[in-house]
């Protein structure tokens, strides 16, 4: 399964919204994701990816969208898993 599939399932399960509204350019702000969704997020994508994801990469405006968040796995996964 690929990042932006996993994430879609895994936020389809979160939030009530339609599946063709999870677009890459899609914010998080868009999502109103809450604080819990977000630590829900970041522990699926540790766990799946082996991927840290730290809350300031969404407080600092790093990750906006979900394609950031797409990007941002897809760099730090090989890496993560040669380690």
């Amino acid at each position: 399964m690929n990042v932006e599939k996993f994430l879609c399932d895994a936020i389809l399960e979160l939030k009530d919204i339609d599946e063709s509204e999870l677009v890459p350019s899609l914010s998080f702000e868009e999502l109103a994701l809450d604080s819990l969704d977000y630590v829900e997020i970041q522990l699926l994508i540790q766990k799946r990816f082996k991927v840290a994801i730290g809350p300031e990469l969404f407080s600092t405006g790093k990750l906006k969208n979900l394609g950031d968040l797409y990007r941002h796995i897809e760099a730090n996964q090989e890496q993560a898993l040669a380690a």
